[in-house]
């Protein structure tokens, strides 16, 4: 079973495998990924020196039925499809297994014509997607607390006298070591919460000593979020529920865009002063080649 998105109409379709849906999955080729490569060799040189390699796009190619009982909700639920499946609108694919790929359509929906057993109960369907973002993606993100406050109050709530209760308790951690599974490095988005005073937070990679900067006083409830994706490298400031564009903030001089590279990473948290008013929070999603039972 598949579950299809439309990211600007915020529609889905679910392509099932039994005839109580209205779309049945047939079958669906996941293509493959090419490489290219930049090289160069020296006069009779043997072979040549590789000096970068990267991933062309991906092709996906769905076919289904339409189920219907009666020809008008033939042409209905095709009618449907009709305005789903838009070459200037991205769908999204996520799979049983939780993974997820988009693609733009490379035309609007195909119904074959040279399929005898069309009719008004069983129709063909084609759907070809052009993926310019070849990977596999969770469908969830994951997200790691680098520096966070834990809850201690809980019910039922006895408060001893003279001593009181903990509410909570500061994480005393201050380095976090989060994994990433996938098959090649992946960007994050990292949050800088402010819960009092912080001054030029900043994180760094213990292994390879690479840090991201920001020089910002930070007040009680605001936030900077880095996101360092590739296609998507943002940097924002939040305050008093108002967001803004601030790559101004960034230090330029010492920071680089922090990956997750492929395996342990760990990283620290840090602050010029108030580090103990910081919390630190990572979001990311792995990503893969390729997917074996994805349906």
């Amino acid at each position: 079973m598949l579950r299809l998105r439309n990211q600007v109409l915020g529609t889905e379709i679910t392509l099932g495998e039994t005839p109580e849906y209205s779309y049945i999955l047939e079958e669906i080729d996941w293509g493959t990924v090419e490489s290219a490569r930049q090289s160069y060799k020296f006069i009779n040189q043997t072979g040549v020196i590789v000096t970068s390699t990267t991933l062309e796009t991906r092709q996906i190619q769905i076919t289904g039925w339409v189920i219907a009982t009666t020809a008008q909700t033939m042409r209905s639920r095709k009618a449907v499809l009709n305005g789903f499946v838009n070459p200037l609108q991205m769908i999204d694919i996520y799979t049983d297994d939780g993974y997820k790929i988009s693609g733009l359509p490379e035309s609007s929906i195909l119904y074959p014509t040279d399929i005898q057993d069309n009719n008004e109960i069983l129709c063909e369907f084609q759907i070809t997607l052009f993926c310019p973002d070849p990977l596999f993606y969770m469908a969830q993100d994951s997200i790691a607390m680098i520096a966070t406050w834990l809850p201690k109050f809980h019910f039922p709530l006895t408060i001893p006298t003279p001593e009181g209760i903990i509410m909570g308790l500061r994480s005393p951690s201050l380095i976090v070591n989060i994994s990433n599974n996938g098959h090649i490095e992946t960007g994050m988005v990292i949050e800088f919460i402010a819960k009092g005073t912080v001054v030029n937070p900043s994180l760094v990679n213990v292994t390879t000593q690479e840090i991201i900067k920001l020089n910002k006083t930070l007040s009680s409830g605001e936030q900077i979020t880095v996101n360092t994706n590739d296609n998507n490298k943002s940097i924002t400031f939040t305050s008093g529920g108002v967001t803004e564009t601030a790559f101004q903030l960034l230090d330029f001089e010492d920071s680089v865009f922090l990956k997750l590279q492929k395996g342990d990473n760990l990283f620290r948290y840090n602050a010029d002063d108030g580090l103990d008013n910081l919390d630190v929070r990572i979001t990311y999603s792995p990503k893969f080649l390729e997917v074996q039972g994805v349906i």
